[in-house]
């Protein structure tokens, strides 16, 4: 992946006057760029610049950036964890309730019960299924960021 600039600022969140935090421009592209990559191949990106650019101080950004990001997937992945666990304990505990209560209750109160224990098994499956792949997938994403070749090349 190659990123054309003109300023060694352009790399930078404007905000941030020590110049540590890339700026969205730049990791909106690069992540743009990893979509439509394989996550098998290995990324190398290359900053093509006019002036000199501080190489080492752009690996640390990039790495804090990277850094930061698998501590959001780990939190995330901690609260869909958790979100599974109690959904799958609703479940099984209303399933439970519905088989005790059976011949206790009218009909339709126990199929009602039934259908929210069904459902929160299938919301906690869902989860599990689904949405942990997708963050298992992201989390693979910034690893093999992380672990990218950056050069710099002065033109």
């Amino acid at each position: 992946m190659k990123i054309k600039i003109d300023n060694e600022h352009e790399l930078y969140n404007t905000f941030d006057k020590f110049e540590e935090t890339l700026s969205e421009d730049l990791i909106s592209y690069i992540n743009n760029k990893e979509e439509i990559s394989s996550i098998k191949e290995q990324e190398n990106i290359e900053i093509i610049s006019t002036k000199k650019i501080d190489e080492e101080k752009l690996k640390k950004a990039f790495k804090k950036y990277c850094d930061e990001q698998l501590i959001l997937i780990n939190r995330k992945q901690k609260i869909n964890s958790t979100k599974q666990i109690g959904m799958l304990i609703v479940g099984i505990l209303f399933i439970i309730f519905s088989i005790v209560l059976t011949n206790k209750v009218n009909l339709i109160i126990l199929e009602i019960i039934s259908t929210i224990g069904s459902f929160s098994i299938w919301e906690s499956a869902n989860s599990w299924l689904l949405q942990s792949k997708a963050i298992k997938y992201n989390k693979l994403k910034i690893i093999k960021l992380k672990n990218s070749e950056i050069k710099v090349t002065i033109q």
